[in-house]
């Protein structure tokens, strides 16, 4: 698929981020909340790998948003 740099899983222990290259995954619930966003943390790293390990360019931009307009989003 053009673009597609992992997949989103979800098992018995939460959110996965597969990458769509190599075996590498990002955990959501491995990172920390208080820093924002667990969510946006693992697609950032993901992004990161796929451009260091993968020289990929990232295909979309990060748009930072609060747990409030998430929530009004109904997307939480």
């Amino acid at each position: 698929m053009l673009g597609v740099m992992y997949t989103i899983n979800k098992d018995a222990s939460g959110v996965i981020l597969v990458c769509h290259d190599c075996p590498h995954t990002e955990r959501v619930n491995e990172f920390d909340e208080r820093l924002g966003s667990r969510r946006t943390q693992a697609a950032r790293a993901m992004l990161k790998h796929g451009r260091n390990e993968h020289g990929k360019p990232p295909c979309c931009r990060l748009v930072e948003q609060t747990r409030s307009m998430v929530m009004m989003c109904g997307t939480w």
